[in-house]
């Protein structure tokens, strides 16, 4: 398959699953939904940022950016989800209560952008835009060049991170470093060395416990703007120690010293089978020769 072909394969693809979870969204609008939708968005803007040399590059920006508004969105929807998962484990009745309007409304705002978003029937403008040029490179170099491209902030900003008193801003920055990687492994499943996809559990577990030290902090922001809770918040910031704690081993355990030379290595594009010679052909043509 040559590149452009696999490009607009792969995302074309990730946009249908995208358009999929939008509708679902739309329908259903629970917490389970909203998490799929974030994940569909950003595989699919992955894509994007990793295809980008294939498509127009004006077209290309409008469709990260219309991607990044209603992943806030979205965003500010989870964010309710997760705290109210706590507050009514606390049995906070009224600051539930406020939670629950809280998401309604940022549920609503969501809603009304997905509606926008099909309506003006984004699915097929994308695809059409990004069907739209062309641009010559071997698939394994684009491969290797990309796989490289996110690795190597991740590897930076995790030894930033798992080395010291590392703040949320270096924990989320490595969060979506980590999320980078993964989505682009994904994309090349079968043009790396195979060693490299015994990577993507530690890279799954990294992104788990980022993801939850980020609940805390999110989650503390908003019972904060809501009036406080000393009790909730006092928790919250305990389980954001023990979840940095445990990023720190993990990573200490999988990704330190080494780690990063051999991963590298490991993202190398295999070499092309050559093409088995034909004996008896080759005989052949020297005799008529």
């Amino acid at each position: 398959m040559d590149t452009r072909t696999f490009a607009v394969t792969q995302t074309g693809r990730l946009l249908d699953g995208l358009a999929f979870h939008v509708n679902a969204t739309v329908r259903r609008r629970g917490a389970d939904a909203i998490h799929h939708l974030r994940v569909a968005i950003r595989r699919f803007a992955q894509a994007v940022a990793v295809f980008r040399p294939w498509f127009p590059q004006k077209e290309s920006k409008k469709i990260r950016r219309r991607l990044k508004a209603i992943l806030a969105l979205a965003g500010a929807v989870r964010d309710c989800d997760i705290a109210l998962e706590i507050v009514v484990a606390h049995k906070e009745t009224s600051l539930a209560e406020e939670l629950r309007a809280r998401r309604k409304r940022a549920e609503r705002a969501l809603v009304a952008a997905l509606k926008q978003w099909t309506a003006r029937k984004s699915a097929a403008r994308w695809r059409q835009a990004l069907e739209a040029s062309d641009a010559p490179a071997p698939l394994e170099e684009l491969a290797q060049r990309e796989l490289g491209r996110f690795a190597k902030p991740f590897f930076r900003q995790g030894n930033r991170a798992a080395g010291g008193d590392a703040g949320a801003k270096e924990l989320h920055r490595l969060r979506i470093a980590a999320k980078k990687l993964r989505y682009t492994l994904e994309l090349f499943p079968d043009l790396h060395d195979p060693a490299a996809k015994d990577w993507a559990e530690p890279i799954r577990g990294v992104q788990s416990l980022l993801g939850s030290i980020n609940d805390c902090r999110a989650v503390r922001a908003l019972v904060s703007s809501l009036g406080g809770h000393p009790k909730i918040e006092a928790a919250l910031r305990r389980k954001q120690r023990r979840k940095i704690r445990e990023f720190q081993r993990l990573w200490s355990k999988e990704f330190a010293g080494g780690s990063a030379r051999q991963w590298i290595r490991s993202l190398r594009p295999l070499p092309r089978k050559p093409v088995a010679r034909d004996d008896s052909a080759a005989a052949a043509s020297s005799k008529t020769a």
